[in-house]
């Protein structure tokens, strides 16, 4: 069974819009970029492929893409719950103040990716803000 619709998933692997539609998998697979989904709908309009298989070919790059922010939501999610729990264990066993600070600075560093990470206190008898602990600076002394 083989329709315009799609027919059987492994129906589509014989046409020219089913290879490219493997393709879309495997660009999820290797985590492409974005824009890296762009190509087998580009190819299909520079070889003149018809305009459903555009279509179609541009149906699945939609679908993929939606499958790409789904699985970088997870990833994302799996890496702060991890960030999470560290500093949960992290407040559970260091017994220094200054260690808890200075891992949860770290820990908040390294899941935003940012080049520098800071805890800064207020006094609001003085009216002063300070550096309390720092990640990732570095100063000429």
């Amino acid at each position: 069974m083989n329709t315009s619709t799609g027919g059987l998933a492994g129906d589509r692997g014989d046409t020219r819009a089913g290879r490219a539609s493997r393709e879309f998998f495997e660009l999820l697979a290797k985590e492409a970029s974005a824009a890296d989904f762009d190509a087998p709908v580009t190819a299909a309009q520079e070889r003149g492929g018809s305009a459903a298989e555009v279509a179609e070919l541009q149906q699945d790059r939609a679908d993929a893409l939606k499958v790409r922010a789904i699985l970088r939501r997870r990833a994302r999610r799996e890496t702060e719950l991890a960030a999470l729990f560290d500093t949960a264990h992290d407040l559970a066993t260091l017994r220094d103040p200054e260690a808890v600070l200075e891992a949860i600075v770290h820990r908040v560093r390294r899941l935003l990716a940012t080049d520098v990470a800071y805890l800064s206190l207020t006094d609001e008898e003085r009216g002063d803000n300070y550096l309390r602990v720092a990640a990732g600076l570095t100063s000429a002394r």
